[in-house]
This record gives structure tokens, sequence and C-alpha cells, in this order.
């Protein structure tokens, strides 16, 4: 389960509502409001359903009754629990240290994430005990290039497909190489409402002029062959009367 504290109510993903037993998926009413995603998307529960929730363990826990919507959407966690279901449990969540306190009787449980592949359950220990270590599971990634005229530039893809299911992304993404920018000239025709970069200052600011610094030949070297790519392909253009003025950077770019 998800701790969100920006959420106003509970959810429960469809993949995890159908592993329940029939008595309990038959007490899903149906649904009155929809639910309003932060970008204004409006999504229609399958249903709602109340169901008494324990956190922690048999020996340190609590339980309240939460109101879940059950909706149908592809999520890694099986469900979320929002504000609501917070306040029941008088929790207080860190989402920067990766915890959740709430009160039990005889003291406070603290209950720490672990973001391992696959999502495991969470450990709940008390305060004062000595706390396991776990080992943080990362999964390998394999460079694979999929254009024949561009071999230096690849994707990622995980190690833990399986032969098959590596040889059919690889054709999905060769089917579809037009998707992807290769060159400059392929980043050309996007709106300069979608992408385009102002200078948020204040009025009255003067401008900022930086004094030319020297580059060295193999760093300046780079640099034309990239200006020049870009002014190629119509992205960049000279122009002679700046009002601001700033030194290119160099970043190595990592894969």
């Amino acid at each position: 389960m998800y701790v969100d504290g920006g959420s106003s109510s509970e959810i429960l993903y469809e993949h995890c509502f159908n592993r329940f037993r029939p008595e309990v998926r038959n007490q899903m009413v149906p649904a009155t409001t929809p639910l309003v995603g932060f970008s204004g998307e409006i999504i229609w529960p399958l249903g709602q359903i109340s169901l008494l929730v324990k956190i922690g363990d048999e020996e340190h826990s609590t339980s309240a009754r939460m109101n879940f919507m059950v909706v149908r959407s592809p999520s890694p966690y099986n469900g979320i629990i929002g504000r609501p279901g917070v306040r029941k449990i008088r929790a207080i969540p860190s989402t920067a240290h990766g915890m959740l306190k709430f009160p039990v009787v005889g003291g406070i449980v603290t209950l720490r994430s672990s973001r391992v592949i696959p999502l495991e359950c969470s450990m709940v220990s008390e305060p004062g005990m000595p706390q396991p270590v776990i080992n943080q599971a990362s999964e390998e990634k394999i460079q694979v290039a999929i254009h024949p005229e561009y071999p230096e530039q690849t994707v990622a893809i995980g190690s833990t497909l399986t032969e098959e299911g590596r040889k059919e992304l690889c054709g999905l993404l060769r089917r579809h190489l037009d998707v992807f920018a290769w060159k400059p000239s392929d980043m050309t025709g996007v709106p300069r409402n979608v992408a385009e970069h102002r200078l948020n200052i204040r009025e009255g600011c003067l401008p900022v002029r930086q004094k030319k610094r020297g580059q060295a030949p193999e760093r300046n070297k780079a640099i034309c062959e990239e200006v020049e790519k870009l002014v190629d392909a119509g992205i960049m253009k000279e122009v002679h009367y700046h009002s601001w003025l700033s030194n290119p950077v160099m970043v190595k770019k990592t894969r």
C-alpha cells in the first residue's frame, strides 16, 4: 500500500480487489462520485467498499475501517491510503525518510518502507529495537542498439526480461523507429508554446553579459560541431543583438 498525504480518498486497484474472496467482493456498492486527478482528468470508480484495515504485526498494530474506491488502472501498488485513512489511524508519514509512525497501546510503532524489486511488504518495528539492514535490489540494464544507422545510440532494457521478451521488445522498437529523434533535424516542428526557453526575470533588471571564456581545443571543437548541427537543423540561428549573453557549459553525456 502507498501512503499518500495528497490523496483525498482511499484507492483500491482492481487487480488487488479481484483477489478477495467472493463474499468480500460482493460487499462493493456503486460509487456516486468520480475521482478527479491532479491535471483534471476524471475517472469513474468501479464501486466502493468498506474494509477493516490492520496496520502492523501481531503484537503491535492498529486497525480502522476505511472506505476504498475500486479503480481500474495499472499500478505497482495494491492501493493508496489517503488523508482520511491517515487521520483514522492517527499516523504521521514522512516521505523523505520513507517512514510511518502511529500510536498503539503501549507505545509508538514505526513502519519503514523498503523499495526492493519486486515490491515487498513493509516491516514494522518497535522503537528501541535493532533494525535489520535491507539490501536495496537494483535491476541491471542492458544497452541495445535498435537503429542500424546509429549504433552508438542505445536504449536500456531490463535484464530480468526473458530472451523471448527481449526479442519482442526490440522488434517493437525497431518497427517504430520513426517516433524517436535520431538526429537534430528530427526535433524540428515542435511548437514554441510546447518547448521554449524564457528568462524569468524581474522587470527593470539590467542584462548580464559574461566575458568570453576560452575553451580547450577538444571542447571548442565539440561545441562548434554541436552548434553547427543545431544551426543546420534550424533549431538555432545566429543573431547579433544579444541583450543577455552567457558562456556555453560543457556537460558530459551519461547513459
